[in-house]
């Protein structure tokens, strides 16, 4: 008997290994809502897909509508395998960004303890995947590449993704203008990835402009003591079109005092909701000059 109990609650340990653990904040929120609600918020997730559980593996047709609802994008899937799902994912990333990744070079590394059971199929988009951020793996550097993907673990590879190709679809182009008495900054974010693209802002800022003086020191920045309206508005930019943008600098410092000649610094940043880190994004970009 207490052989048999042993046995039960052997089998029962690895069942509970085996279902995505309801990891919860000491608020009692799900690790996960964070990514939920940022989705929730600018897409029809919820008319798509109705009710779900984020602790609950995600069925695949559910997988498929939640791709199509993010990403805007039928996609052919056999199963919600983590590996075919993130191969999937770096597939869509390549075609809305235009990066080929047959030219991307790979550090020739290990990340997973099980890396050796990644299907070959899948090896070179696991391998962009982790090297992107993209995916993490899970916890004692296991892939698990065969398990199912949960709901919650679908919404935040979505989140990931939509950041990816929001940063690697646009670069910033870039102009500094002297003029008699104030200079003169055009740029504009462009869509280089060959087809529409969609970002969303949080405010009437699209944009930040900071200057630094040769220390590296701020001597003006774009949004201070500036006010901006609190409405969150989407912008549909063509391939190849852009965003423009243009600001007339007096060349004073904050403290309202005319800066002297010297070699200066400008970044120029879009700051679109969707993207996490935007000054390390190629949304944003430095140019040089001389007052």
């Amino acid at each position: 008997m207490k052989k048999f109990t042993a046995i039960l609650l052997t089998i029962a340990f690895v069942m509970v290994l085996l279902i995505p653990a309801p990891i919860v904040a000491a608020d009692g929120t799900h690790w996960a809502q964070t990514y939920v609600d940022q989705l929730e918020s600018r897409y029809m997730v919820q008319e798509t897909m109705g009710d779900y559980n984020l602790n609950e593996y995600i069925s695949l047709d559910d997988m498929k509508s939640l791709l199509k609802c993010i990403m805007n994008t039928e996609v052919e899937l056999a199963s919600t395998s983590r590996q075919e799902v993130v191969s999937k994912m770096v597939d869509i990333f390549s075609a809305r960004t235009g990066i080929n990744l047959d030219e991307v070079l790979f550090v020739a590394l290990v990340p997973f303890e099980d890396f050796d059971k990644i299907s070959p199929d899948y090896t070179r988009n696991i391998m962009y995947a982790y090297s992107s951020g993209l995916l993490k793996g899970r916890g004692n550097s296991l892939m698990a590449p065969s398990d199912r993907l949960s709901y919650a673990e679908a919404f935040v590879l979505l989140s990931r993704l939509e950041s990816m190709v929001a940063a690697d679809a646009f670069y910033v182009e870039g102009e500094v203008v002297k003029q008699e008495s104030s200079i003169k900054f055009n740029f504009k974010l462009v869509n280089r990835s060959g087809q529409e693209q969609d970002l969303t802002f949080a405010s009437s800022q699209m944009y930040e402009v900071a200057v630094t003086d040769r220390t590296g020191q701020e001597v003006y920045r774009y949004s201070e003591n500036m006010e901006f309206a609190q409405m969150v508005s989407g912008k549909d930019i063509k391939a190849g079109e852009f965003i423009p943008g243009q600001l007339v600098w007096d060349m004073k410092d904050k403290a309202g005092m005319l800066l002297p000649s010297g070699r200066y610094n400008v970044q120029i940043t879009f700051i679109p909701l969707e993207i996490k880190e935007p000054y390390n994004s190629t949304l944003s970009t430095i140019l040089s000059f001389n007052i």
